[in-house]
């Protein structure tokens, strides 16, 4: 899981422009995939993977690891693995909002054939 979080970490840097979105002070997001709890610090000052989850999370989400997968990959958006029931999160509808963009802006692009 370590990988696919460092993996979005780099995207997170890589577009320079989603830091006008990101907050001052860090938001914790947090993904408890039953045997393994691992999270992410988001801020306009750097993005980081935490080893150390001591801190109440500003939003969690919680599945099964392939869900997460998938979530973290950008192959399914996090409010289609709600519905399915394949994720439950906690937190607010805000923070919500802010990790759905935050995942949908970051997930790794293919490039898809144009027809004309």
């Amino acid at each position: 899981m370590r990988i696919y979080l460092e993996e979005l970490v780099d995207r997170c840097h890589s577009r320079y422009h989603l830091r006008l979105l990101f907050p001052d002070i860090p938001f914790i997001l947090q993904f408890d995939c039953g045997k393994e709890l691992c999270g992410i610090s988001i801020s306009s000052k750097g993005c980081t993977v935490l080893d150390d989850l001591n801190r109440d999370a500003h939003f969690v989400i919680e599945g099964m690891d392939e869900s997460v997968v998938s979530l973290l990959t950008g192959e399914e958006r996090l409010s289609q693995l709600i519905e399915d029931g394949s994720l439950k999160v906690r937190g607010g509808y805000r923070p919500l909002l802010f990790v759905e963009s935050v995942l949908w802006l970051t997930r790794s692009r293919e490039k898809e054939p144009v027809e004309v």
